[in-house]
């Protein structure tokens, strides 16, 4: 149920990132920091591809036991590093060498070629799958585990660190997407613990802890996809609230007017404005705050002829 719950995530994770993309790449402008960005969201794209099992297996390499986790592994550190980076670009601390040539993008690939030579060097039948909770069968794996999840838990505390300093210098949906980042990264920060646990623990203790251990520790790894996912689409979410409570102000006004309007028209239908042929009246038709700024002017219109008020708006009757 794990597993299925698991690659269930990777693939909202992996249409969440691509869609991170694909805005960047069409809908923003273009910065020095944006390959940056696309490269650590398409870093993290590849990791969680690989933890699709339909995706997996239809990579040839991937019937080598150990190849997956390496490849995912190798994704999280280079998306981790580069997202570090990219958050503390604005606070001044990322260094002035290119981002390619960053410590921590180094460090990344270092790291990963240490887990690599590490699961290479361990019998095949001793090799871990990216999605096995059992990490303790050979003292290689149990450096694979530790060494991949200290670096992973250095990358994310240090961009939930940037992350709240940003928030000390934005404001209004940015700031509260940021804070959202922030918290995502904290959660990724615990999951990296939960994993140092279990893998020290499966040595120490005996009995049935690590089954609800694993379950606690897939929680907070949903977690943090879940917030990391918001805070990069969180701009984007708060336009379209803003765009569907607008839609609900201009429908509320537009059936309020109604009776009132119906009225008005009726004792002076020259006033009803006529529509535009051909596309663009179409689009006049399907504008419903520009309809119902045509029956505002319409009522004004009415009003004025029989001799009401147009100062202000008409006040129209509830339906």
């Amino acid at each position: 149920m794990i597993t299925l719950l698991q690659s269930l995530l990777s693939v909202f994770l992996c249409v969440a990132l691509l869609a991170k993309m694909v805005a960047l790449r069409v809908g923003s402008r273009p910065t020095p920091q944006a390959p940056m960005l696309l490269t650590a969201l398409g870093s993290f794209t590849v990791a969680a591809l690989v933890g699709i099992p339909s995706v997996r297996a239809r990579i040839p390499f991937a019937a080598v036991p150990g190849i997956a986790s390496i490849t995912m592994d190798t994704g999280v550190s280079v998306s981790l590093a580069l997202l570090a980076t990219y958050l503390w670009t604005p606070l001044g601390r990322a260094g002035s060498v290119p981002w390619w040539r960053g410590r921590l993008f180094l460090a990344a690939w270092a790291v990963s070629g240490l887990l690599a030579a590490l699961m290479a060097s361990t019998p095949a039948s001793l090799r871990t799958d990216p999605l096995q909770n059992q990490y303790t069968g050979d003292w290689r794996i149990v450096g694979v585990y530790v060494i991949g999840n200290l670096f992973f838990l250095v990358c994310s505390g240090a961009s939930a660190v940037a992350c709240l300093r940003i928030v000390r210098m934005v404001r209004g949906h940015i700031a509260v997407g940021v804070a959202v980042g922030a918290v995502g990264m904290v959660a990724y920060a615990v999951t990296c613990v939960n994993r140092l646990l279990l893998v020290s623990g499966q040595r120490l203790l005996e009995g049935s802890w690590f089954t609800w251990y694993s379950v606690l520790n897939f929680v907070f790894t949903e977690a943090a996809v879940l917030a990391s996912v918001l805070g990069l689409h969180f701009t984007a979410v708060w336009r379209i609230t803003v765009a569907c409570r607008r839609l609900l102000d201009d429908l509320r006004g537009f059936l309020l007017l109604g009776p009132a309007w119906r009225q008005l028209t009726a004792l002076h239908p020259d006033v009803v404005l006529p529509w535009e042929p051909g596309p663009r009246g179409l689009r006049d038709r399907l504008d419903l705050s520009y309809r119902r700024y045509r029956r505002e002017i319409e009522c004004q219109d009415a009003l004025l002829l029989t001799g009401g008020r147009t100062t202000e708006r008409p006040r129209p009757s509830p339906a």
